[in-house]
């Protein structure tokens, strides 16, 4: 199989075009031998051009297949699908800078693990539960024991246990306790709109979604509003649910944001506990 190496100023530059046009008769390809194409991965080198203003596009390419029929392929097998592959590819880029790299599939056991981890890791940290440090050292170490699955191909099994166990560790380190100056006058406190969010996680309090006006559904990586109790509050979303208070205004006009919530003992959303963020998300999603 053709190899190629490149350099880690090169590695950094490559970027994923899987999903771009040129490059699906390879998907395609995969998929006329049963093989689906979501096992696959296409980067490819791109660089900008300063003078040009644009970027380009370079002659270095790594497509990744991580499949359990392809890892159990033997290397006559690999070597025809390599050429089906590279037939239909795109010209300008078949070339000795193409590499095609065959992975082994990543157990759902693993997947799942490694990912309700980092998701907790990031909560407790933004409930301030874990100092910087701690949060730092945590997802290196889980990064790492990632690689050592994803791309050394290791057996999760025994890692599996050392995942509980970083947590741990990070959540035996909290941030030292802080104090705060009183609260400024016509700002809302954090704990009071903790206490509005929790009465909609309860089911007590049912919020009306002001926008956007089709439902908080047609929100995607945003701030949607909604009102409560009186409330006016303005929530990021990501993707799905709610992500964090961007602005919360109470009746009497009293108001606090983003950054007024940083500076005193976190974003009223992120200090729930992971079930009454749930509850809110899915209210929210008209689940």
């Amino acid at each position: 199989m053709a190899t190629s190496t490149l350099e880690d100023e090169d590695r950094d530059s490559m970027g994923l075009v899987t999903d771009h046009a040129e490059w699906k008769p390879v998907l395609d390809a995969l998929e006329s031998e049963g093989i689906p194409a979501s096992a696959a991965t296409i980067q490819q080198e791109h660089r900008w051009d300063q003078q040009a203003v644009r970027y380009f596009m370079g002659p270095h390419v790594r497509i990744e297949v991580r499949d359990a029929c392809t890892w159990a392929m033997n290397e006559s097998e690999r070597i025809g699908l390599e050429a089906k592959l590279r037939a239909a590819a795109p010209p300008e880029w078949n070339g000795p800078h193409l590499v095609i790299h065959w992975c082994r599939p990543v157990a759902g056991e693993w997947a799942t693990a490694w990912l309700d981890a980092i998701d907790k890791l990031w909560r407790d940290w933004r409930r301030r539960r874990i100092a910087d440090d701690a949060f730092d050292d945590a997802r290196d170490a889980l990064s790492i024991l990632h690689r050592r699955v994803w791309d050394e191909a290791e057996d999760h099994g025994p890692l599996l246990p050392k995942i509980s166990g970083i947590l741990a560790k990070a959540r035996c380190h909290p941030p030292a306790a802080q104090r705060f100056p009183p609260l400024p006058l016509g700002q809302v406190d954090v704990a009071e709109v903790m206490d509005v969010l929790r009465r909609i996680a309860s089911g007590s309090a049912r919020p009306q979604i002001v926008s956007p006006a089709g439902g908080w559904k047609r929100l995607y990586h945003g701030v949607g509003e909604f009102i409560v109790d009186g409330w006016s509050i303005e929530a990021f979303k990501r993707n799905y649910g709610m992500k964090y208070v961007q602005e919360a205004r109470a009746p009497d006009g009293r108001a606090g944001d983003y950054d007024s919530f940083a500076a005193r003992e976190g974003n009223p959303f992120s200090l729930l506990e992971d079930d009454e963020q749930d509850a809110i998300s899915e209210i929210l999603e008209g689940r």
